[in-house]
């Protein structure tokens, strides 16, 4: 083979070599994700059928059934507790929990959130006429009552209760229940339990309220009095039923042992995470088992040949798989499972170094060669030319 042929084919192959190892890195990072998928989704079956039939396990208050209802709340799980103030600071901007009671201008917007043992209610009211209780009175004497937030729910021991918050001012509200004394006369308590504070706006108020979840067996609601002066008949909407007052609706709620059964499920890498049929949060699991090690960071080499590969792909692989009721009838809750992208990340960067410094070392093989190789070709031809002038 000619001298100048053989040149031309390694450089040929010093160019083809590093476009023939970013082909073959895409095909190794597309199939480790579709290992991973594959993975995920036995491993989600495998999990799930580990909680089938499991209610008590899975809810909090079971005998409420799986479904959220009309006047069903699924409380969001929040990172923190919340400051009782009134504001909305410190809950979910974006939330599809949120529910709306009333009608026309005329409703309330409510969301609730657990944090702990304890539940927290936000209530957006709209009310164009605040009007609050008259100062320094009985709470359940009629002339001087003003707009009010009633909290129906039944309680821990299985007994009704129907408690209210007396609106006396921005700021702290009372909660108070109603008691019969000697004779039948009623008389308004204080609640400690319920901590309440209203914060007025153009459009109407916002309350936040939070109370213990032990307090609560589960029926659970809220119902606004709207009234159009103090003591004026009240126009009343919401989750109660009015005469008495009964909540229509519950709490869905995860059972105290679910997030630590969660996290006996968990491996490195792992997210678990439990939510109702619809897809609502329940519990979840994200800590990861082992204290976490930070990744070293990418060679120039490895970061050069990673931009020509594409960049990262911050999608996670997650696996869904349902949870089938006793007798696998129904689906109760649905497990989810999320791998994060280090793994497979780092898989490929070990991957593209190694196959990076073989790449580099055989086209550094070959270009030395075809300078070899193209050296002698010149000298030949420096020889060629001497000969002739010498002729």
């Amino acid at each position: 083979m000619r001298p100048g042929l053989k040149l031309l084919l390694l450089i040929l192959v010093s160019l083809v070599l590093p476009w023939d190892g970013v082909r073959y890195a895409r095909q190794m990072e597309a199939a480790l994700r579709q290992s991973e998928r594959q993975d995920l989704h036995a491993l989600a079956g495998t999990l799930a059928a580990s909680l089938q039939g499991r209610l008590r396990l899975i809810y909090r208050y079971p005998s409420l059934g799986t479904r959220a209802g009309r006047y069903d709340l699924i409380p969001a799980l929040l990172p923190a507790p919340v400051s009782v103030e009134g504001y909305a600071d410190g809950w979910p901007r974006q939330s599809r929990l949120w529910r709306r009671y009333g009608s026309g201008a005329d409703h309330f917007d409510i969301l609730s959130g657990v944090n702990g043992r304890v539940l927290y209610v936000l209530l957006r009211v709209a009310d164009r006429h605040l009007v609050f209780d008259a100062p320094l009175g009985d709470p359940l004497r009629r002339s001087g009552i003003g707009d009010r937030i009633w909290i129906g729910f039944r309680g821990a021991q299985g007994h009704l209760h129907a408690e209210f918050l007396a609106l006396t001012g921005a700021g702290p509200v009372v909660a108070h229940r109603i008691i019969r004394g000697e004779y039948g006369r009623r008389r308004a308590l204080v609640d400690p339990r319920i901590i309440g504070a209203l914060q007025p706006h153009s459009g109407g108020y916002d309350v936040e309220i939070s109370l213990p979840l032990s307090m609560l067996g589960g029926p659970f609601g809220v119902m606004v009095d709207d009234r159009s002066g103090l003591g004026r008949p009240a126009l009343r909407y919401g989750m109660l039923s009015q005469d008495p007052p009964r909540p229509r609706g519950g709490l869905i709620l995860a059972s105290a042992a679910l997030p630590a059964y969660l996290h006996q499920l968990l491996r490195p890498g792992l997210r678990l995470a439990v939510t109702t049929p619809s897809g609502a949060l329940l519990a979840r699991a994200d800590s990861p088992l082992v204290p976490a090690i930070p990744a070293p960071q990418p060679g120039l080499l490895t970061r050069l040949f990673r931009r020509l590969i594409g960049p990262d792909d911050p999608a996670r692989i997650s696996a869904t798989a349902p949870i089938p009721g006793a007798g696998r009838r129904g689906v109760i809750a649905r497990l989810q499972i999320t791998q994060t992208s280090n793994r497979w990340a780092r898989l490929r960067d070990r991957t593209l170094e190694q196959m990076f410094n073989l790449t580099l070392a055989t086209s550094a093989l070959a270009l030395l060669v075809a300078i070899a190789l193209g050296a002698q070709i010149l000298n030949r031809a420096w020889h060629r030319h001497r000969t002739r002038r010498g002729g």
